[in-house]
């Protein structure tokens, strides 16, 4: 196996390449120029809250409201399931268990 010299002195330092550095002139076009802060008062024009919007259907959220006041005690008995496992899982394995009781939920419906 070959030996391993510790000895500083015998490094040669002047055949260690140093990174070329440019100087960097600070221009009066990149200084950081204060943002002005918007209130959005039209959400109609923003496109985030298109998606937003997409992704919720307010018929979904409202039958599945009147489903579970006409079942106030299977509505009791899905908190008390989802209390007793977030108790006991993560909550990314909870997530995923809610995700599952959302698609029986829906297929018997």
């Amino acid at each position: 196996m070959r030996e391993i010299d510790n000895n500083i002195n015998n490094l040669n330092f002047k055949g260690i390449q140093k990174p070329v550095q440019a100087e960097i002139v600070p221009d009066e076009t990149t200084a950081p120029a204060q943002k002005e802060s918007k209130e959005i008062k039209d959400l109609a024009n923003v496109p985030e809250a298109t998606l937003g919007k997409s992704q919720i259907s307010s018929d979904s959220i409202e039958s599945d409201m009147k489903f579970l006041e006409k079942n106030p005690k299977l509505a009791m008995a899905i908190n008390q399931a989802i209390d007793n496992y977030a108790e006991t899982h993560t909550e990314d394995e909870t997530m995923k268990m809610l995700e599952k009781c959302h698609q029986e939920f829906v297929a018997k419906k």
